[in-house]
């Protein structure tokens, strides 16, 4: 009998129904709430005026935060079921997923763009039937066999590429078929002996809704968001300048200058920078609450022989525009 592929999902094309309705979103539990912080801040100091809503058992300052504690974080495939039964009850049309570790050194500006009509984004990289592959497997799964299970499951592109999951977008009505085909995808490799994380299935699931995944190639977009995985901006905060990106299975390096850069090997430095500012912050609660506090206690100025009342306050009072 022969064998019918499955064909790809089609989902109606729809526009955002207010210009920029979109949200940047994240779960951030313990430190992961202190770098939020920093991530945040930095895209304030940027002037990013987007709201981020923040999923942590604290508070994330600058965040809209939604409760949460205790859920499981086996394999990170709590990032597509927060999307599922959580971040799909937000008013937004578009939701964008950034790791908690990022920091933006720029304002992205509409970083719809790079769905360029499609109902989701991530950035692929490699092709994983490079011949310049340096690398044989990807989470221990050899590159043959995965390439044929994503072949098998209904990718049909000339070319199969992996991801980094640190940055994603999601049309609000593509979750559901987004998640439906994540999840599995996460199945069809646990059968066979595969744990994934959440990177495979949504590389595949990018590649099973996105027309032209070529189109959503970090590459293309070395403007927009990048992860510096082999630290090579070293242990500090980055800056608005080009740094070198290294392939993961090819090591080709490409000239990157992303207004979003993903810190995977930072984490301390962000938590430490948080910590800065909070501590920054008490400091000048405190000076203000001391100042206001010796105010209090000044005593009135002695009143001018011949001043009425109400002139004596007319004359104390500060001069307002």
């Amino acid at each position: 009998m022969k064998r019918v592929r499955p064909t790809p999902p089609q989902l109606a094309r729809s526009r955002p129904r207010r210009k920029s309705n979109y949200c940047y979103w994240s779960v951030a539990d313990g430190d992961y709430a202190l770098m939020a912080e920093t991530m945040i801040a930095s895209a304030r100091k940027a002037g990013v005026t987007t709201e981020f809503h923040i999923w942590s058992d604290r508070e994330v300052a600058g965040a809209i935060v939604h409760p949460v504690r205790g859920f499981k974080k086996e394999h990170y495939l709590f990032k597509l079921e927060f999307l599922r039964d959580r971040v799909a009850t937000l008013p937004h049309d578009y939701f964008v997923w950034l790791d908690a570790d990022s920091y933006f050194v720029r304002d992205p500006g509409n970083i719809l763009r790079v769905l360029e009509g499609a109902p989701m984004h991530a950035s692929l990289e490699s092709n994983l039937y490079g011949g310049n592959n340096i690398r044989t497997d990807w989470q221990t799964c050899p590159l043959p066999i995965l390439t044929h299970l994503m072949r098998e499951a209904g990718v049909r592109g000339k070319s199969i590429f992996n991801v980094n999951a640190g940055f994603w977008i999601v049309r609000r009505n593509a979750i559901e078929t987004f998640c439906k085909l994540a999840f599995r995808f996460w199945e069809i490799g646990r059968e066979r002996g595969y744990l994934f994380t959440e990177e495979a299935p949504l590389a595949y699931a990018t590649q099973m809704l996105c027309r032209n995944p070529g189109a959503h190639q970090l590459r293309r977009w070395t403007d927009v968001w990048a992860t510096d995985w082999q630290g090579v901006l070293g242990e500090r905060l980055p800056d608005d300048k080009p740094w070198i990106f290294r392939d993961y299975f090819t090591s080709e390096e490409l000239k990157v200058n992303p207004a979003i850069v993903h810190l995977v090997g930072c984490k301390e430095v962000l938590i430490a920078e948080a910590r800065s500012r909070r501590a920054r912050g008490t400091e000048v609660s405190d000076a203000a609450k001391k100042n206001a506090s010796g105010a209090d206690r000044v005593k009135p100025a002695p009143r001018r022989s011949g001043t009425t009342d109400r002139s004596a306050a007319a004359a104390r009072r500060p001069e307002t525009r």
